[in-house]
């Protein structure tokens, strides 16, 4: 009976699936590993089975994306699109900031549950080749230390160390014992962050390809955790150790990055997809391609003149008129950056280009000049061919970060939503019109009323914890939920 639940066990992690269903099964909750994994190759498959916990199969991977811009605003479905199964819940509710988020939670999660009983397999495993056991841990560290911090951004206080609505970690096997864990603070889920990243940075194999988690990687994430935490100074010297890595700089021009992703080291993790996904990837290019989800008016106009236009935005579509008004042709444009003629573009995760971002943002936030500041928005714009803009004041070098995050880093992991967020709820309401159309009702109705959605657009920054993790884990909830 071991044995046959040990290799059950070893089943769920190669294939990168959830074991909750098995868990809820006694007996026993408690399983071992013993002569389920007891080979180096049987490592690198269920490895293999733990990086496809992230963050999504092919399918979802669309969602995963671009949710963020449609909170943003600088995605949208068009107006006039209103019948069909293009009008799907998050269509109508990511724009007001609405969502449950279970999706990425239950990726997460599964990633960092695969990935804890695959380190404790791996200690009675010696047939490696060199170094290749302390990599794999390497890489297994980096992948819950990503995981992490992607649900610290999603569903905690994360701009807030004091505050004490943080991750609930999960570093243990699981057993009846641990399946209730209160949240740690937010202070001590990022140190926790650190401490996963420490071990990546030690271990984890020299850069190869996106797809792999590698040193100069961890070391990117390892920037944008200390930019999380206000860290300014410990930020800018990590990514200045980043971009020391010369072989992992800037592509030569910014379209390279999406139509030949393979031909450029600037993407420093992904998740790619192979050709046995192309179907479900089908999702991507039926949304992107077709005329359904398109950059909004308001994105337009900020793109305006800027050399990267043609890489962001593709052909204006012509769309059928049944999901419209019988007999009008109806026309919209669309994310081209989001899908290649392969059907293979990766969810890029961390790339060279947003280290030189929080370089600047740090170093404006952390009290440094203006000039030096600007300094790396310098340098993407030159490498897209735009001139620049206005870096003089408090107010135009917050402009010049804020729209270059919004350009640069547009439609690819939630990273207009964020930036928006940073410069504040104001920022945020330029950008999304719908958003700003509720506060206006809202308005309408007099002082009380807009005092409180102010205050939901406030709490409504980050997700519920779900009700799948509430059900059988009471935790403290997010406020406005």
């Amino acid at each position: 009976m071991k044995k046959y639940i040990s290799i059950l066990l070893f089943v769920f992690i190669l294939f990168g699936c959830s074991t909750d269903d098995f868990l809820d099964k006694q007996p026993p909750y408690e399983a071992d590993l013993d002569g389920a994994i007891t080979s180096a190759n049987n490592v690198e498959l269920a490895l293999l089975g733990v990086y496809a916990n992230l963050a999504a199969d092919a399918y979802d991977s669309r969602d995963i994306m671009v949710e963020g811009s449609f909170r943003a605003g600088t995605m949208r479905k068009p107006d006039w699109w209103t019948r069909g199964n293009a009008v799907w819940y998050y269509e109508r509710y990511w724009p007001v900031l609405a969502g449950n988020g279970s999706t990425e939670w239950s990726y997460d999660y599964s990633l960092i549950k695969n990935a804890n009983f695959l380190l404790s397999a791996i200690d009675g495993v010696n047939d490696f080749e060199g170094n290749r056991k302390d990599e794999i841990i390497g890489e297994l560290h980096f992948l819950k230390a990503l995981a992490y911090e992607r649900l610290m951004l999603r569903f905690t206080q994360y701009w807030d160390v004091n505050s004490n609505l943080g991750l609930i970690i999960r570093n243990e096997l699981p057993s009846l014992d641990n399946v209730k864990k209160e949240r740690s603070s937010v202070a001590d889920s990022y140190q926790m962050i650190l401490d996963e990243l420490e071990i990546a940075i030690t271990k984890c194999p020299d850069y190869k390809h996106s797809s792999q988690a590698s040193k100069i990687a961890a070391k990117a994430l390892q920037t944008r955790v200390l930019f999380q935490m206000g860290k300014y100074s410990d930020c800018v010297n990590m990514a200045n150790e980043v971009l020391a890595h010369t072989e992992n700089d800037l592509a030569p021009d910014y379209a390279t990055v999406f139509t030949d992703w393979e031909s450029t080291n600037e993407i420093l993790f992904a998740r790619v997809f192979g050709a046995s996904e192309a179907p479900s990837l089908e999702t991507r290019l039926t949304s992107f391609s077709s005329g359904k989800w398109g950059p909004s008016p308001n994105y337009l106009d900020l793109l305006g003149d800027d050399p990267r236009y043609n890489t962001i935005i593709g052909d204006t579509v012509e769309v059928d008129y049944r999901y419209g008004l019988a007999g009008t042709v109806y026309k919209n444009a669309t994310v081209k950056k989001l899908v290649n003629s392969a059907n293979d573009l990766p969810l890029i995760y961390l790339r060279t280009a947003e280290i030189y971002l929080l370089k600047a943002e740090a170093i404006y936030r952390g009290g440094g000049s203006l000039d030096d500041a600007y300094a790396p928005i310098a340098a993407l714009r030159a490498r897209a061919g735009a001139g620049p803009v206005a870096h003089a004041t408090q107010e135009e070098i917050e402009t010049a970060i804020c729209n270059e995050w919004l350009i640069e880093m547009s439609f690819e992991n939630w990273n207009e939503y964020f930036a928006l967020r940073r410069f504040g709820a104001e920022k945020l309401l330029q950008r999304n019109d719908i958003l700003k159309e509720a506060l206006d009702k809202a308005i309408e109705k007099g002082p009380e009323a807009e005092a409180q959605y102010r205050k939901r657009i406030e709490d409504l920054r980050i997700l519920p914890i779900p009700s799948s993790e509430i059900n059988g884990n009471p935790v403290d909830q997010n406020p406005g939920y």
